[in-house]
């Protein structure tokens, strides 16, 4: 192995090993750090990220049938200042009932935006900006 070879192998290699890096930090769910750290509360009206459990609700945050995320670490909501586990996902103020139904049971990463309407938090998720994760 050349030199040119060697140092192409080694970029190589530490690409790898930042991008492990990098989806452990994202994916880290151990309770070790849940346990000591602080909750942190969800930013409001900026776009974000979060990661949990689509699922389906009924009667207990809005009548008739819906969809919720299951959060895979509680956080603090921004609109009461409230440990949040699971969030009503909506769209411009209204609830969306089959908003992302198509992951229903499914653990997904979805970017959007969390508001504070009068009936408490919602999560608008963006529907194309989606990912499944196993």
């Amino acid at each position: 192995m050349g030199l040119q070879e060697y140092e192409a192998w080694a970029m190589n290699a530490r690409k790898v090993l930042l991008a492990a890096a990098a989806a452990i930090t994202i994916f880290w769910t151990g309770d070790a750090s849940s346990t000591s750290s602080p909750l942190r509360t969800l930013p409001l009206e900026g776009d974000i990220w979060i990661t949990g459990t689509i699922q389906r609700g009924s009667d207990q945050y809005a009548p008739g049938d819906y969809t919720t995320i299951l959060l895979d670490r509680p956080a603090t909501s921004p609109c009461s200042d409230k440990v949040v586990n699971d969030i009503l996902l909506g769209v411009s103020g209204t609830q969306g009932p089959t908003l992302l139904l198509p992951y229903l049971d499914q653990r997904v990463v979805v970017r959007g935006r969390v508001t504070c309407p009068s009936s408490g938090i919602r999560f608008s998720p963006q529907p194309d900006v989606v990912f499944p994760v196993w």
